[in-house]
């Protein structure tokens, strides 16, 4: 398989992913008539990978690099918050309460501690998980393509002959100068992240079906989704 159709495959992984994803929505709702806060903070949370998902591969087929890297340190953004509710003083139904109400997480602390969750704390935390050391590189790559730096600039810069001294450079709709093996890193930094959110929601699923006694293979019938999603659900 050559680096292009790796590529391809990686971003059509992202796609069968984002058409994945509404189902947890579907089995969230199914488990329960009464939606709980923290629900709509997963919906909410799904929904924006969904379209950011979207966005990075639209991006990424139209050579528009520059663009798509924010959006992997965007998406993990998304993970970060998921994971923050889980490790904060507060139960997560008042965890995501207060996310509602517009308190920044970054003045919630971390349980029995005086340490605030900001970026630098969650991802130190959920770096430190088995097989989650990844975050960390991933935060400080995207935060590179967020803020103006070396990475931005030489993206438009290319050293043609280093001892004349000379360059090319280029301002165009296109992303010639990015190699392919930086656009399989996002790329698979995207899938990681993706793959984690999912995650974090299947974990809440099974929490949320053993909070109510429900067997969570229920959740896969598909007459039992459509019957349960029928009806009105209401939050508390």
């Amino acid at each position: 398989m050559t680096k292009t159709e790796s590529l391809i495959q990686l971003l059509d992984n992202i796609d069968k992913k984002s058409k994945a994803i509404p189902r947890l929505g579907l089995q969230i709702n199914a488990i329960t008539p009464k939606i709980q806060i923290f629900d709509l903070l997963i919906f909410s949370v799904l929904n924006r990978t969904v379209n950011l998902n979207k966005a990075f591969v639209n991006s990424m087929k139209d050579n528009n690099f520059i663009a798509a890297p924010p959006l992997v340190r965007i998406n993990l953004d998304s993970l970060l918050r998921m994971y923050a509710a889980r490790i904060s003083e507060y139960s997560m139904n008042d965890f995501a309460q207060k996310v509602l109400n517009g308190e920044h997480i970054r003045r919630m602390k971390y349980y029995d501690s005086k340490e605030k969750l900001n970026d630098t704390f969650l991802v130190s935390k959920l770096s430190g998980i088995k097989n989650m050391d990844w975050v960390k590189k991933v935060y400080e790559s995207g935060n590179s393509y967020i803020h103006f730096c070396d990475k931005i600039v030489f993206s438009s810069q290319q050293i043609e002959n280093k001892i004349n001294r000379t360059i090319n450079f280029t301002i165009g709709e296109h992303d010639s100068f990015i190699s392919i093996d930086e656009k399989i890193g996002a790329a698979i930094w995207m899938n990681k992240i993706i793959d984690s959110i999912i995650e974090q929601t299947q974990i809440w699923v099974l929490e949320k079906c053993n909070s109510v006694g429900l067997n969570i293979e229920k959740l896969n019938d598909e007459n039992f989704i459509n019957e349960r999603t029928k009806r009105t659900s209401t939050y508390r």
